[in-house]
């Protein structure tokens, strides 16, 4: 048997095997496919901007895909628009005619890789003169266009959450943008998430983003903020997380322990940088704490315990109180109406209650665990990776808690409304609870960027071999995770091969 020394598979370039030759194929630049979600109002031109100066210190192409110019404008009919206000809705209601008439809520993103690939093949790459290229998608609407966008390019799609408040929203819109404030706040409502499935859910998609910015005005923060961003994508191996960073990954996979059968939400509670409880959305055990899975002994298997957890139960008791609710109030009507007034009880109020679940939230929980361990909440930072509802907001309150960090980009509770005079998302009021949106490396990509092996196993050097601190510089920066043209099929083929070969079979 002959056995050859192994080599490593091409990472940099691709090697295809046909019909037992090689063929080299080598894709002459790098890629990277970077996609904005915010809420309408916010300035993603000034965003982009920011983009393609930052990335041209990486020798970077940055090239603009914008989804209602590149993909709903060509392929819906084409109208004149007398006022922002009316271009705006249109676009929005064209966006959600091709989700709906394609029956594909991520027809838009299939678009935005169609003008990816029309502009790719445009390109002399011998004129360039560029290391790489980034293609921006401004902007994503709906949760399916992420996900199929990671389908396609993997690691190599990266989404970056814009976070601007509401009345800096509405100014760019009234003041810049010359809609009138009501029609402002139309668009501003519709944004944030239509019922249709085939409608905005901007903040759906958010929560999904890797990156997270904050376009408040302070224009030095959020420069250095994208400058941190990118340094870590090309592999700058001395940038470490900040507390907020670490303490929202832990949030995240505090989350990740919830059988809850909505969605799973994490919390963590933190004072002088260091994290004094985790917490999930569960149910509650007898002797404190939340259920988890235990070990049977007898059976030989992992179980939960008997009717504790709803999924054991096989029922959602908050929904099926909310049903009992509306038949109740059916019941007492008469036949001729039930029909008709049945429609309004699934489009009112009734559906935003949430006082009859079995579930401890996940903000109550890291409160609670502090009460069993005896340690103090007061002035302490919770983070969390929903925006707290107003039960939560009262006992977040009660517990002498003075910050709340949250992922989610709309206050969807009752918090503001029930709670004004004790919260605040100003730093200026002073004597108030502050609520701020989360700022920085989103917890999906906080290992691979963070880790210094990372998931596909490069390697991120700091020093060389005489122990001195390398020198790292944008100019000659690779990118971390590389986008590949070939497929798990094509690597698997050459992996077989490249074994017969190795061992001489």
């Amino acid at each position: 048997m002959r056995i050859t020394q192994i080599t490593e598979l091409p990472k940099d370039s691709t090697t295809l095997l046909e019909g037992g030759s090689e063929k080299m194929t080598t894709m002459p630049l790098d890629e990277l496919v970077i996609g904005l979600v915010s809420s309408v109002g916010t300035n993603l031109e000034a965003i982009t901007a920011k983009f393609k100066e930052r990335l041209s210190l990486y020798k970077f192409e940055c090239i603009e895909v914008r989804v209602s110019k590149d993909v709903i404008i060509p392929f819906t009919e084409k109208k004149e628009y007398s006022t922002d206000y009316q271009r705006i809705d249109d676009l929005m209601t064209k966006g959600n005619w091709l989700r709906k008439e394609s029956g594909c809520n991520y027809i838009l993103a299939l678009g935005a890789m169609a003008k990816i690939n029309e502009i790719r093949a445009s390109i002399q790459h011998s004129t360039l003169n560029k290391k790489g290229i980034a293609y921006v998608i401004s902007s994503i609407k709906h949760p399916e266009e992420v996900y199929k966008l990671r389908e396609v390019y993997g690691a190599g799609f990266l989404l970056f959450g814009v976070f601007s408040d509401e009345q800096r929203r509405l100014d760019n819109l009234t003041i810049n943008k010359g809609i009138p404030e009501k029609d402002a706040r139309k668009l501003i409502f519709r944004d944030e998430d239509e019922g249709a499935g085939h409608g905005q859910h901007t903040r759906d998609s958010f929560h999904l983003a890797d990156f997270f910015l904050s376009q408040d005005g302070r224009d030095d923060k959020l420069n250095n903020d994208i400058k941190r961003a990118f340094d870590l994508l090309f592999g700058n191996p001395f940038i470490t997380p900040t507390f907020d960073e670490f303490a929202m990954y832990m949030a995240f996979s505090s989350a990740l322990r919830s059988a809850d059968l909505s969605r799973q939400v994490g919390a963590v509670l933190a004072k002088n940088y260091a994290i004094m409880s985790t917490g999930a959305n569960d149910v509650p055990k007898f002797g404190g704490g939340l259920y988890w899975p235990q070990f049977n002994e007898a059976k030989g298997v992992y179980e939960d315990f008997p009717n504790g957890r709803d999924y054991v139960r096989g029922y959602d008791s908050n929904a099926k109180q909310k049903q009992q609710i509306t038949d109740d109030i059916l019941d007492k009507l008469p036949k001729s109406t039930r029909s008709k007034v049945a429609q309004v009880l699934k489009d009112s109020l009734i559906q935003d209650i949430t006082e009859y679940g079995r579930v401890v939230h996940a903000e109550m929980e890291a409160i609670l665990a502090c009460a069993r361990t005896q340690i103090s909440t007061h002035d302490a930072n919770i983070y969390c990776t929903t925006f707290p509802c107003h039960n939560c907001a009262k006992h977040i309150i009660a517990a002498g808690i003075k910050r709340v960090v949250y992922i989610e980009p709309y206050p969807k509770s009752k918090a503001y409304d029930f709670h004004s005079e004790s919260i605040s998302s100003e730093y200026s009021e002073s004597g108030k609870v502050i609520f701020e949106p989360f700022i920085g490396i989103g917890p999906r990509v906080y290992f691979n960027l963070f880790s210094l092996v990372n998931g596909n196993g490069n390697k991120i050097k700091r020093k060389d071999s005489n122990g001195n601190v390398l020198v790292w510089s944008e100019s000659n920066a690779m990118l971390r995770h590389k986008l590949q043209p070939v497929s798990y099929l094509e690597r698997e083929e050459f992996s077989v091969s490249l074994f017969a070969d190795i061992m001489g079979v």
